[in-house]
């Protein structure tokens, strides 16, 4: 029964034909009783069907007859003989006479129009597009087979439906699974690139498929059984059900499918996030970036149904407010219902996240959510990849190739690029300006790309390669004057709020305050932003007076980042040592820390060992010690513009990131010697709760995975750390202790071995050779260098045994406690942990180890992809696991498929 290579002939085109003689004469009547019977039902699927018909395959569908479906089998049929690749067509025989028998009943007993052309103008279009591909015909040829077995021969049921009026709804309900499976089949063969989704398309339709094949099972046995009228309302209420539980498992199969690409893509809600607060920003000043959309070359670009030139470079000065600009431009394009929109933010600092695979996963996350019928292909790509997070960047590039390939135009924008390494992103513009060329070649104006930066020369030459590309893109160059509108309402709002808080403040007075601060802006919007915020914090009118007499008032970023700091330590003298200390995380984490990290961190009592949560942590808002110089994004706070890294620590040298780097390092080698990290001595449950609500867990996910970073960042900065040794001396002196500490406490991993010793490390320790650490700081650099040399694979991992197990301990009484916590309990909770997501990953590189899951059995599927990433497509299938290799995997499904079809040719 399988498809092979058999000759057998063809359907007899001489078929048994129904006399419609006596069931003409009964048309009209049983017609009229039916009408109301599920009619509107299947008009509106009729309508539906067709409004996604072309004029000419409409045209097509209403002029085919059986006869010319016949006629063009036996086309295809010389064809294949032709070319030697004959498949078995005769399979479809009992189809066709089954199709036929019901075309002419539902002629006669459903009142519908177009009812026939639904029919046969479809099997036709389906068959002669599938023929040119054998996978794909082999497919359809099976389909077309199985859907046959389920339909009744209904020539010989003719008095049943004119005795049993209420039977004929079995007829509405046939023809609609029928219709069903033909407009699905005809989304997977329509359009020039069918070939390329076939597969994953047709797999993702599976579980839908078999679902109509049940249906159809049921309406034969009715009409074989020919039911009486109790039966059939039965029958009624049991197709309701399987119909409903039908779709509920396709959504949920979807559902999953989509889950477990996010998890694969890894890129959270962390662009959105930010895209609604730049809106905000936006919204609280109007008209601000108007005058973006308003450019000649930008209306081209966005506009034009085939632009100048597909490729738009929006350039300014550092501050110039170019990511407002953008997310105003992301936003008119979004609103553009022809085309779909894509977007990156590439501004987050010390978190890895702007390499060229990042930013194609996350332009990917958005066209997935925009265009769902992409989740086959993608996921088909996921289960094959043997990655539980795409790194690929080949990878990568293929899978955003193929969604270049939808129909829809698409509008691609990249802002802060300047913010990647340049390796990174001459890799990214390489393949963009590739696959905008590619697109332009064939649709014109179909892809295009804005990139947003400051004006580097290895961006500008990436984006006019002409061995490349022919494609010149148009250069925006923004001015001290194009924003300087921009600039004039903000400065206004300020202004007057800066007056209300410190009146009096006459017109005059505002007047000059607004006039200059524009002139000094100099285009620079983020210098008015720092400029009035500053003022707006000053504590009283007269510190107001003197900050904006013309000699003190700030000229350029770095006297405005100076300004903010002389205020912050002026005002906020007592809380200055932990502002400062914060912001030296700012600059030197190794991720972007949640503000609830933040907190306990601060909180850590390195002699007690002991988090001291309600003494240390900051009691007032980080905006009101910090002003300007952080931003807030949902739990996430970060410097409030790339260049703050800079002027913190070289231009006014508040932060001295050497410094920094042996705090940082000295308090997670200290904090990881806790009692919570205990394993010596088993830690009973009521122990496990109380360290929990004292915040002991809440800074383990960013320790664990961070510690040794900053124990290379410290033997890095060593001789910069050195030159100044008063500053140096008591945070060596506490680095010395901390790395004691740690080794003392996890000594069962033999760090003093003679054989665990890298000659390597002591050159790279050489700064801090007359140190008395030393060799243990040797010995500790090569038990990190020992490791990460043993691979990616290794890298996954907790270094440390012990550390792994008490990291796996806490998570676990976490896991398990926090959805049962009620009260004042649940609200300490929620200071130090994420209750929403409280199940994490186990490998210390996955965006998951800190981000986490909403359920247990949504983190045991990425665990286990970790383990064993190679995953079989079929859902809950018994190879579901994984496999660790692609061999296995291989072998797993050739098994499967060949029991499949034993069991089939038995049946």
């Amino acid at each position: 029964m399988n498809g092979n290579t058999s000759t057998s002939s063809l359907p007899n085109s001489q078929v048994s034909r129904a006399s419609t003689g006596a069931l003409s004469q009964q048309s009209t009547l049983v017609g009229q009783q039916t009408s109301a019977a599920g009619g509107d039902a299947l008009d509106t699927a009729i309508r539906k069907f067709r409004a996604r018909l072309t004029g000419t395959d409409l045209t097509e569908f209403r002029s085919t007859t059986y006869e010319e479906l016949l006629h063009s089998i036996l086309r295809i049929q010389y064809e294949q003989e032709q070319t030697k690749s004959m498949v078995n067509l005769g399979r479809i025989q009992s189809f066709l006479e089954a199709m036929n028998q019901f075309s002419k009943t539902i002629e006669i007993f459903l009142n519908v129009s177009d009812m026939v052309a639904f029919v046969w103008g479809p099997i036709k279009f389906l068959l002669l597009t599938a023929s040119t591909v054998a996978d794909s015909f082999e497919t359809l040829l099976e389909a077309y087979y199985e859907i046959g077995e389920q339909l009744p021969l209904l020539q010989e049921y003719e008095q049943l439906f004119k005795e049993n009026p209420h039977m004929i709804q079995a007829l509405e309900l046939m023809y609609l699974d029928i219709l069903e499976f033909h407009q699905q089949a005809m989304r997977f063969f329509s359009g020039g690139r069918w070939r390329k989704f076939f597969r994953a398309m047709w797999k993702d339709f599976e579980t839908k498929f078999g679902g109509i094949k049940k249906s159809l099972a049921r309406h034969k046995d009715l009409v074989e059984r020919r039911a009486t009228i109790s039966q059939y309302r039965l029958y009624q209420l049991d197709i309701v059900e399987m119909r409903n539980r039908l779709d509920e498992l396709v959504l949920e199969e979807r559902g999953k499918k989509l889950a477990a690409v996010r998890e694969w893509f890894a890129v959270g809600s962390i662009q959105e996030e930010d895209h609604t607060s730049f809106n905000e920003i936006r919204a609280t000043y109007k008209d601000t970036a108007k005058w973006i959309v308003k450019n000649e070359k930008i209306k081209d670009w966005m506009h034009a149904d085939n632009p100048t030139t597909p490729i738009v470079w929006l350039t300014g000065m550092p501050g110039a407010g170019k990511t407002i600009l953008a997310s105003s431009l992301i936003s008119e394009c979004q609103s553009k219902a022809t085309c779909i929109t894509s977007y990156f933010y590439c501004h987050y600092e010390g978190q890895g996240c702007n390499t060229a695979v990042d930013v194609l996963k996350g332009l990917m996350h958005q066209l997935l959510d925009q265009y769902p019928d992409m989740l086959p292909p993608c996921h088909t790509k996921r289960t094959g990849s043997g990655e539980p997070v795409l790194r690929s960047i080949e990878r990568a590039k293929k899978l955003f190739e193929d969604f270049c390939s939808i129909p829809e135009k698409m509008f691609i924008i990249i802002d802060g690029l300047d913010e990647c390494e340049q390796l990174e992103r001459k890799q990214l513009l390489d393949f963009l300006v590739g696959m905008v060329t590619q697109c332009d070649t064939s649709e014109p104006g179909k892809l295009r790309v804005m990139v947003v930066s400051q004006e580097y020369g290895d961006i500008k030459r990436a984006l006019h390669n002409p061995s490349s590309s022919k494609i010149v893109p148009s250069i925006v160059s923004m001015s001290e004057t194009d924003n300087r509108h921009d600039i004039h309402n903000y400065v206004r709002i300020w202004v007057d709020r800066i007056a209300v808080k410190h009146e009096p403040f006459d017109d005059e007075a505002k007047e000059y305050l607004h006039n200059l601060t524009v002139a000094r802006a100099k285009g620079m919007f983020l210098y008015a932003k720092l400029v009035m915020d500053n003022l707006f914090q000053q504590p009283t009118r007269g510190d107001l007076l003197d900050a904006v007499s013309e000699n003190n008032f700030p000229d350029g970023l770095k006297e405005a980042y100076e300004r903010i700091v002389k205020r912050i330590k002026r005002t906020h003298a007592v809380e200055w040592p932990k502002v400062k200390k914060l912001l030296g995380w700012m600059v030197c984490a190794q991720r972007q820390l949640a503000w609830r990290e933040i907190q306990v961190a601060l909180s850590i009592d390195i002699e007690s060992r002991s988090i001291e949560y309600e003494d240390r942590r900051f009691r007032e808002d980080i905006h009101e010690v910090c002003g300007s110089l952080v931003t807030v994004s949902g739990n996430r706070v970060s410097l409030v513009h790339s260049t703050a890294r800079y002027y913190l620590t070289k231009a006014t040298e508040d932060i001295h990131q050497p410094s920094v780097e042996c705090e940082l390092a000295t308090l997670c080698l200290q904090y990881l010697t806790f009692p919570c990290f205990q394993t010596k001595i088993s830690i009973e449950k009521p122990e496990l709760r109380k360290m929990m609500l004292e915040g002991q867990f809440a800074f383990q996910d960013y320790a664990v995975a961070k510690w040794f970073q900053h124990v290379n960042a410290f033997v890095k900065f060593g001789k910069d750390l050195l030159q100044d040794w008063t500053k140096a001396e008591e945070l060596v002196r506490e680095m010395s202790h901390a790395i004691d500490n740690f080794m003392d406490h996890y000594h069962e991993e033999n760090f003093n071995e003679p054989q665990n010793i890298v000659e390597e490390c002591r050159e790279t320790c050489k700064s801090f050779e007359e140190q008395d650490f030393y060799e243990d700081l040797v010995v500790l650099t090569s038990h990190i260098y020992t490791f990460q040399k043993k691979g990616f694979e290794a890298r996954h991992k907790v270094s440390i045994k012990s550390l792994e197990y008490a990291l796996n301990r806490n998570r676990k009484f976490v896991e398990d406690t926090a959805s049962k916590l009620k009260g004042t309990e649940l609200a300490t909770f929620k200071q130090f942990y994420d209750n929403e997501r409280p199940y994490k990953c186990t490998k210390i590189t996955c965006m998951y180890f800190s981000e986490g899951f909403r359920e247990a059995r949504a983190k045991k599927r990425h665990v286990n992809i970790h383990d064993r990433p190679f995953q079989c497509e079929v859902p809950d299938c018994l190879g579901a696991e994984g496999f660790a290799n692609s061999k296995d995997l291989e072998k797993y499904t050739f098994t499967r498929v060949l029991v499949q079809e034993v069991r089939a040719s038995v049946v």
